[in-house]
Formats: C-alpha cells, structure tokens, sequence
C-alpha cells in the first residue's frame, strides 16, 4: 500500500516538474505533458474574431476536428480579430491566433499599423487558409452605387484594431476621400450590417470570408450592395502591397443581394500563426491534425473548401519549425516568407 501511495505522489510529482519545464520565458505554461510511454498530450488556445464572423466558425471547425485525431485539445476563443491575436500571441496569452496576411505581413516586417511597433519578428506562421474578401456594402435603398459616392457619408471603415483599416483608408484615398470627408465609424461584422440595416449608417468596410454569418442574419430581411472597386484601383494597391491579390464577390452570395454581377475587389489569405517559441512537437501536431481531418471540417463552408494541403503550407512569413517538419515529411512544405 505504501509503494502504490509514494508511486502515486512520485507520478504527481514528475507531472508537475514536467508542466514546469514546459513553460516558456514568459513562464507562460505551454499545456504539453509527456506522458510515461513517450508520447505527450497537451491544449492550445486559438485566438478568432467575432463569434458572428468566419474567423470563428472556421476556428472552431478546425479546433473541433484537431482535437479529434491528435492528442490536443484545441479551445476556441473569440477576439476582436487580427491585431488583437498578434498582441495576445506574442504575449503568451494564447497560443495561436486567426489573421488576414496583411496583418501578420506588417506586424512581422514593421510597416503599415505596426511602423510604430516596429517588427514584431517573433511571429511564425503554422498555416494557410482560405481567401477573405473585402465587402464594401450598402442598402439598395441608400442610392449608392459606387464608392466615389461615400463622401460626406457615415462610414464603418471596419473594426477597430484590424490592420487592413490601413487598406481601407488607402482605397478611399484613391477615390479622393480623405477621412475627413466622411463620417468613420468602428464596428464589427454584425454591428455594422444592422446599423446599415437601421439607417444609423451608409456603408460599411469588412473583410471575412463569403458568407459573413453578422452580414448574412441581417441580409435575411435588407436588401443590400456591393460596391465593387475599379481595376487601376484594385492594381495600385496590388503594386504597393503584395500579399493582396484581386477576387471578387458572386452576385448571390447574400439573400437579398442587390448586385447582378459579380463584384470585383481585395482579396486577403487567412492564416494561423503562434510565437517561435511556441512548443515544437504541439505545432506539429496541430499541423498534422489539420490534415488529417481536413476531410470532417473542408465542407463546413465556403472559406474552408478552399483549403487543401498545398495552400496550407504557403507562407507569407516564416513558418514555425513544428509545422514546417510536418509539412517537409508529407512533401508539401514551401520555403520563403521573408
């Protein structure tokens, strides 16, 4: 009895002075405990946006898959998007993040919203995703048919503490609209789409992968449209920032969607991303789960059935050491994303 009594305690002990050695030199615990046959479990929280945006119900499809075919326990945890998931990665608040590659691009590289900041080279990508779309929106009713049309209206400009905020005042610019000529205003998907809805405002910025689930609820019952951007807009913007690349929005994507043609604009690859010191093996883990289960989660919605081995392992920053083993042992793996 006394063996079984001090194998127990010693079997506490060696789980605690293994979740010791695992915490980072924040003293962040890195949730990966070695079990006694060589192998290890462990959890990772990923960072999303809006529980009423894509980044959500995309982290939570993959998490709930992940979790299913390795030993991680994926949690899903609602933010206010991409910048906010740099933040929180970076100080080992969580451990990976949801972001538009224009964020981690100048987060990483220190320009756009993070010249500031400067270069924030501790950011390592895991994955790839899918294509988000910039949605430029306004009620049929509202008479705007075209973004030149927005001076000296009310505007949501898109969430605040996004990145691409930087994008959308650059596309304005190049319409001749200073912030000055309209009125901004800060939203997210789903404030944004029922303060159009209300009339409290005239158009709205966001970009998330079609269909917006906060755009799509208020669709339901308002008749809304897309405003396209010109090409020699759409080409300026390209020319300056790289990791853009233009798409467009169907004409039916939206219930009451008032366009009869698609709508050229901006497009941006999502990604998930963690800090280089992020545990090696869990990266590669939660790398390995990705795929293995990328059948159970690919037809959750448009954004996911863009994703396939080949795009998940494009970079547009350096990719973690975790997911890049895996990525190299099934032959997938891209260098670059300097």
């Amino acid at each position: 009895m006394k063996k079984k009594i001090v194998a127990i305690v010693y079997g506490i002990m060696i789980a605690a002075l293994a979740v010791a050695f695992f915490q980072n030199r924040e003293g962040h615990v890195a949730h990966k405990i070695n079990n006694a046959d060589g192998t290890y479990s462990g959890s990772l929280t990923l960072g999303t946006a809006s529980s009423t945006g894509t980044f959500y119900y995309v982290g939570a499809a993959i998490g709930n898959a992940v979790s299913k075919v390795v030993p991680i326990n994926v949690n899903v945890q609602a933010t206010s998007g991409s910048n906010e998931n740099i933040s929180m990665t970076l100080n080992h608040d969580i451990d990976l993040g949801m972001a538009n590659c224009d964020s981690i691009y100048s987060a990483y590289h220190g320009t756009m919203s993070y010249k500031d900041a400067g270069p924030q080279e501790d950011l390592r990508e895991v994955a790839s995703l899918y294509q988000s779309q910039l949605h430029i929106f306004t009620t049929e009713s509202s008479g705007i048919t075209d973004i030149s049309q927005l001076k000296g209206k009310k505007v949501c400009i898109g969430s605040q503490g996004t990145s691409y905020l930087f994008i959308n005042q650059k596309i304005l610019n190049d319409y001749g609209i200073t912030m000055d000529d309209i009125h901004p205003y800060y939203m997210n998907y789903s404030e944004s789409a029922e303060a159009l809805a209300n009339g409290d405002i005239d158009a709205a910025f966001q970009t998330g992968g079609y269909p917006i689930a906060g755009i799509q609820q208020s669709a339901a019952t308002t008749e809304f449209r897309m405003l396209p951007i010109s090409e020699n807009v759409i080409q300026g913007i390209i020319d300056e920032f790289p990791f853009i690349n233009e798409t467009t929005i169907p004409a039916d994507v939206y219930e009451h969607q008032s366009n009869e043609f698609e709508v050229k604009t901006l497009g941006y690859s999502t990604t998930i991303f963690c800090s280089k010191d992020a545990d090696e093996d869990l990266i590669y883990s939660f790398a390995k789960g990705m795929l293995e289960s990328l059948d159970t989660y690919q037809n959750t919605n448009d954004a996911t059935r863009q994703i396939t081995p080949e795009t998940i392992a494009t970079p547009h920053i350096p990719i973690h050491e975790g997911a890049l083993r895996y990525y190299r042992e099934i032959g997938v793996a891209k260098e670059g994303g300097e």
